[in-house]
């Protein structure tokens, strides 16, 4: 983490007080073991997803590019649409899917 980072410092403080809200909470709810556990997990999903987000451009790679982060260029007609289900009134198609009933 570069300290200097724009924001940084509320980003920490937003999530401090996330976890803390998350124990009170338990607290009053629950009782003081089931607080502690309370933010223990909340304290482990931010550094999960804060981990997630810094190395998964390293470990998991976008296909269709190299080690390296270059990307292959696209074709001249731009990116293939995505291929969903067939519409089944679509012309071209023969026969309307038949219903039993």
């Amino acid at each position: 983490m570069n300290p200097e980072a724009q924001g940084l410092w509320a980003r920490v403080l937003v999530r401090a007080l996330v976890v803390v809200t998350a124990g009170v909470m338990a607290l009053g709810f629950l009782g003081p073991e089931a607080a502690l556990l309370v933010a223990f997990l909340t304290v482990l999903t931010h550094v999960l997803l804060w981990a997630r987000s810094r190395y998964a451009r390293s470990l998991f790679p976008e296909p269709g590019r190299d080690a390296g982060g270059e990307g292959t260029e696209e074709p001249p007609g731009g990116p293939e649409p995505p291929q969903g289900p067939q519409d089944p009134t679509a012309p071209g198609r023969r026969h309307p899917p038949r219903h039993s009933g």
